[in-house]
């Protein structure tokens, strides 16, 4: 990374090192940016996940720590299997691709609604040596006639009522893509509905569904899903919140 490299320069000389005019403007220009409150992610044009790294722009969210707890959970699960699995909403891939780093056997897609977000997904792909289907696909509209069948299916998808982001730092509400952060007050769950409804058709006997989601929804979203005929466990985070959900179809 460009910033390393200079601080190794500076380091190495003691210190005395003499920035050019090239890292100067550079230096500028990243002053200048995370004054307008742009994410150092966005800024810097990467982040780190799952012991990883990922290009990230404006077109995809930020890979969180949280969401590292929901790939820990799918790779318990799936260890030595033969696993055909599903990323729905991947963003930047982070999802899909620390899995297969972690699950080389496993078969894994992803889906996405976004063209910017998926090409994206794909360089991050290359980028961490993996093998990825990714393919453009509206997860409120999913026709299960498209799909194969799955062993798991894993989602983060947008989960933030939009009442919610008076509340929000803005480094995220003004410059993450909010199609991947906020639903509608009136129906806050719609994605875990459609998500589960396209589960209950494409989701193998004894395969498994797990969410990221709302703290403040968890026990919604766990009726909901039990109502659909889901044995749903909601799981915390570290820092105690409830973060997950593993569900499982009965019968």
């Amino acid at each position: 990374m460009i910033l390393e490299s200079i601080f190794e320069q500076a380091y190495s000389s003691n210190l005395n090192y003499e920035l050019n005019l090239s890292q100067i403007s550079l230096f500028e220009s990243y002053t200048q940016k995370l004054i307008q409150q742009i994410p150092i992610q966005y800024v810097l044009g990467e982040a780190h996940f799952y012991g990883l790294k990922f290009k990230v722009n404006e077109h995809v969210l930020i890979p969180r720590p949280e969401t590292e707890e929901l790939v820990q959970l799918v790779i318990h699960h799936s260890k030595n299997k033969i696993f055909q699995i599903l990323d729905i909403g991947t963003g930047s891939g982070c999802i899909p691709i620390a899995l297969k780093k972690n699950l080389p056997q496993a078969k894994i897609s992803a889906i996405d609604i976004s063209d910017d977000a998926l090409e994206i997904a794909k360089q991050n792909a290359l980028l961490n040596k993996v093998e990825i289907d990714f393919f453009i696909d509206d997860a409120l509209n999913l026709n299960s006639l498209n799909h194969n069948l799955y062993d798991v299916i894993v989602s983060n998808p947008p989960y933030i009522s939009v009442s919610e982001m008076k509340n929000m730092d803005n480094q995220v509400t003004k410059h993450e893509p909010h199609l991947a952060l906020f639903v509608d007050d009136e129906n806050p769950l719609i994605f875990y509905d459609k998500i589960s409804d396209f589960a209950l058709t494409n989701l193998k006997k004894d395969g498994f569904l797990f969410f990221e989601i709302n703290q403040d929804l968890a026990f919604e979203t766990q009726i909901l899903l039990s109502k659909k005929g889901f044995k749903a466990e909601i799981l915390r985070d570290i820092n105690s919140n409830d973060r997950m959900i593993i569900a499982q179809l009965l019968g």
